[in-house]
Formats: C-alpha cells, sequence, structure tokens
C-alpha cells in the first residue's frame, strides 16, 4: 500500500490514552523535539467529562466495541477510544497498585519497577488535595480528591463493613491493609480529570507537538532490525510516517494487534494467517489477565437515590485468606435501568444499587490475537476469567462477604429486594459455585500481552526499559507491559508508566 509520507520526526505516540497522552506531553517539553501523537477516536476532550458523566465506565461511541471469544455467550468487551483513552470514560478511580505488585515484577528480573523507584513517579503525576506526607504527590497535572459527601446507602455500607471486621481507613493509597474507606478519584469539581484534561491541556500549544486524532494505525514500517514509522489510515487515505522511534500505547488490546499485523509476534501463528514474521515474539498477546467481577444487584427503596448522587463513593478491602488484601469490593449507586439493559426490567424504573467484589489478583491468563490479516477484523479475545480454581474459590469467599453486607442490618433496611440471587444460592455450594461461573463479568482492565522480561525469558515481549526484545527504536508504553494485573484499578499505574518511560526517552 502507497500513500502519503510524513517525515522529519523524532517521536511518534500511537495512542493517546493514559500512558500515551502522558508520554507525548513530557517529550515534547523538550522543544526541539518533535512528537506525533496518534489516536484511532476522536478529540472530544471535556465533552465526556461532566458531572453527570463520571463515574460512568463506558460511553456511546467513545469505545473500541470488541466482544470475547470466550464460552458460548460473547461478552463486551471495551476500551477507550478517544483522545484521553480509557482515562476519558473510566471510573474515575485513582487508586495505585500495593507495593508488593511492583516488588514482584522486580525479582521476576525486571528491578527498575520496585516499589521504591517508581513510587516519585507516582508523586510526580498526582497533586493530592486530601492527604499529605511522603506517600503523596502536591505539585502534579492530575487531581486527587476523595468524595466528602455521603448518602445514606454509602453510610449503611460502611456500617456493614465495620460489622463484617472491615475497619474504617482514611487512605486507601496509603498501606494496603483490610478496610473501607473513601475511594480516591482523579476528579475536579465533579468532572473526570482525564490524561487529555491534565497532561495534554498544558501541552497543546507548543509547536513541536501534533495529535492526530480519528488516525488509525495499520502496521509498523521497518528495515532491518529497526523500526522507521508507521502506517496509518487518516481521512480515509493511507499515510506513512517517518520517526526515529516508535513508542505503541495503544492498550492491552490493540498494540499486541498492530505487533501481530506487523509480523511481531508468534510465528507460527503470523505464517498460518499469511503474515510474513519480522520477530518471533509467542508472548506478544498471550498472558492477558483482568480484574474478575462479581456483582449483586439490588433496588433501593423508592426515593433513597438522588439526581447527583456518585455512583460510587467508598470501597473496601478485604483478604479471602484473612491475611493479603486480594479482594476489593465496590459499592455501586443511582445507576440507571439504561446502564445495566439486562436487567433494566427488573429495576422497574428505579436506579439500580450493586455491591460487587473484584479479584485483585488473578492466576487465570488468556490471549488476545489477530483472527485475520485485515485491520478492521474484530480480534480473538479469550479472558479464561477465573478458570484456575484457586481464582474460583476466593471470588466465592469474595460472594459469601457480598451476601453479608447486602444483608447486614444496616443495609436491609434500605433495599426493596435483592435480584436473582437468593440465601440458598450462598449456602450451598455447588450452587454458589455455579452462580460465580454465570455471572462473573470483566472489569475491562486488560493487562499483559507484551509483558516485560529479560531476553532469555520466552514469554517476554520487552525488556525493563520497554523497548521491544530484537526490535531497534521500538517500545511498548501501555498495560499490556505489566507482567500481572496490579492490585488496584490501572489506570494510575498507565500513567505512571507514561513518566517513567518519558524519563528513559529524553
Amino acid at each position: 500500500m502507497t500513500g502519503e509520507a510524513h517525515t522529519g520526526w523524532d517521536d511518534v505516540v500511537v495512542g493517546a490514552g493514559s500512558a500515551g497522552a502522558t508520554l507525548a506531553s513530557r517529550l515534547s517539553e523538550q522543544s526541539g523535539r518533535r512528537v506525533l501523537l496518534i489516536e484511532a477516536g476522536p478529540d472530544r476532550t471535556g465533552t465526556q467529562s461532566g458531572p453527570e458523566q463520571l463515574g460512568r465506565p463506558t460511553l456511546a461511541g467513545l469505545n473500541w466495541d470488541y466482544q470475547t471469544a470466550d464460552g458460548e455467550r460473547p461478552v463486551p468487551y471495551r476500551v477507550g477510544r478517544v483522545v484521553g483513552g480509557s482515562s476519558a470514560v473510566n471510573g474515575a478511580i485513582a487508586l495505585r497498585g500495593v507495593p508488593a505488585d511492583f516488588d514482584e515484577w522486580a525479582d521476576a528480573g525486571n528491578p527498575e519497577w520496585a516499589w521504591w523507584k517508581v513510587l516519585p513517579y507516582f508523586l510526580r503525576l498526582e497533586t493530592d488535595h486530601d492527604v499529605t506526607g511522603p506517600e503523596h504527590g502536591d505539585q502534579g497535572p492530575v487531581p486527587i480528591r476523595r468524595l466528602s459527601a455521603t448518602t445514606p446507602i454509602s453510610d449503611a455500607f460502611v456500617d456493614a463493613c465495620r460489622e463484617q471486621g472491615l475497619p474504617p481507613v482514611a487512605d486507601l493509597n496509603g498501606t494496603p491493609t483490610p478496610g473501607v474507606g473513601p475511594l480516591p478519584t482523579n476528579s475536579w469539581q465533579g468532572r473526570r480529570m482525564g490524561t487529555a484534561e491534565t497532561y495534554l491541556a498544558a501541552a497543546r500549544d507548543r509547536p513541536n507537538l501534533t495529535v492526530w486524532p480519528d488516525t488509525t494505525a495499520l502496521r509498523l514500517l521497518g528495515d532491518g532490525s529497526r523500526v522507521t514509522g508507521v502506517e496509518v489510515r487518516r481521512a480515509g487515505r493511507p499515510v506513512r510516517v517517518q520517526a526515529d522511534r516508535v513508542t505503541l500505547c495503544a492498550g492491552a488490546v490493540n498494540s499486541p494487534l498492530l505487533l501481530q499485523r506487523s509480523g511481531i509476534g508468534p510465528a507460527d501463528r503470523l505464517t498460518a494467517l499469511g503474515i510474513r514474521p519480522w520477530v518471533d515474539l509467542p508472548g506478544v498477546g498471550a498472558n492477558l489477565s483482568d480484574h474478575p467481577l462479581l456483582g449483586i444487584w439490588a433496588v433501593p427503596r423508592a426515593g433513597l437515590c438522588r439526581a447527583g448522587d456518585p455512583w460510587h463513593s467508598v470501597v473496601a478491602r478485604a483478604a479471602s485468606d484473612g491475611v493479603d488484601p486480594d479482594l476489593m469490593v465496590f459499592l455501586n449507586c443511582n445507576v440507571a435501568p439504561e446502564d445495566v439493559p439486562t436487567l433494566g426490567p427488573m429495576l422497574r424504573g428505579r436506579p439500580g444499587v450493586s455491591v460487587a467484589v473484584m479479584l485483585m489478583s488473578s492466576d487465570s491468563r488468556g490471549s488476545v490475537h489477530l483472527r485475520d490479516a485485515a485491520p478492521d477484523s474484530p480480534p480473538e479475545i479469550r479472558l479464561n476469567l477465573a478458570r484456575e480454581p484457586r481464582d474460583e474459590q476466593r471470588l466465592m469467599t469474595g460472594a459469601r462477604l457480598v451476601w453479608s453486607l447486602l444483608r447486614a442490618p444496616a443495609m436491609r433496611g434500605l433495599l426493596d429486594r435483592v435480584l436473582l440471587w437468593t440465601d440458598r444460592m450462598v449456602a450451598e455450594e455447588p450452587l454458589l459455585r455455579r452462580a460465580v461461573r454465570t455471572f462473573t463479568a470483566p472489569s475491562w482492565h486488560p493487562t499483559g500481552t507484551a509483558r516485560m522480561g529479560p531476553a532469555d525469558d520466552p514469554g517476554a515481549v520487552v525488556d525493563q526499559f520497554l523497548r521491544v526484545h530484537g526490535v531497534d527504536g521500538l517500545r511498548v508504553v501501555d498495560a499490556s507491559v505489566l507482567p500481572s494485573v496490579p492490585r488496584s484499578t490501572p489506570n494510575l499505574t498507565c500513567v505512571m508508566l507514561g513518566e517513567r518511560a518519558a524519563d528513559w526517552m529524553c
């Protein structure tokens, strides 16, 4: 394919999401460096961030609307497709991973990712308006706020957690211990503050930074062992962009797909699709991890949910084994029936409430691979959620905790009825196991599909400096490089990735 050519770029960043917008902004701070930031989705900065949208995890028209290939029933799998990426359409939750997550990556051959080395980058990205001290930043682009307003349901949830032995915790970004507390959010005056509103907003006027929205990356361009640019589709026409360096920040679904379309991945799979292998890296598209999520829905008493009440304001950490916090329990309030179409008729026009448990450290792994060589074909996404017996058992423990919270005296008086679940389903292990297998869903937190590791690790795709093995001039900087899903929502970790990579690249 031939088309228009653009040359002279120092850096091309593919994907303007949590990591990509951060990285491009930092690179462009060097006035002599020409940076091009490419995004497949539109540039609608601010329009998806109003108070009425805060906390909604997906917005129509601003996502890649993929589906999984697991089992008999495909499940929607949505990731951000807009300037700002998933930081523009997620729940605005600003939780860090726990220190042990990063130390485990360091112990696996990636010493640059030890907690003491990444903490300065978490501090650099944030301004925490509620908590001060050496473990919190006060000069960063991302505002961190904890919602101070409470509702009768959120107060009851906190009381129910206390009854279950989960004490109050003022700072969930502090020492990770079991407890319940206010949810940190990247928000300001009720508005979601993604990387488009923070990092890019401060960088857009720089003459050396160019943003191309509505531009889809098709494949990488190369010469021998070096990447020399990327071929994109812009305004319906092919464009060849030449650059000294290319960095993929397209996320844990799209970055491995772009690598595979370019001949970087498992050689046998690529050959079977008619793609000429360039670099044989079996780990591209493997090791997909997500947070399995299990929610139980209820209908609150009439009039209890008020217009403007946040979807979520408090969250609890719990330990399935009584020691290591590996469960996170969210209270979701005031959810409109149209946002849960499968349950809408049961809500009978009233807002819904759910208590949902998320398994934060999963042993199960899936994959993301091409179905064919066509750039617009949907991928084959296999999540394999909670397939490992230990994952399933821990989710069963989490379901029992959720049920105890919903049936606690503090909560019970505020709910008209619980949907679908019964005491018997929770009490009888075969029924509970079947319910977990039926109702567990993804959190849309894909990670690990181009994971970091040393060159002698057959499953590693990038080294600890995020350089692709066997290819010069190419990095991956997004959630796909994480060896395992962090025990938090991934947004802040991805922003940290952008900050960390920028230091190496500047």
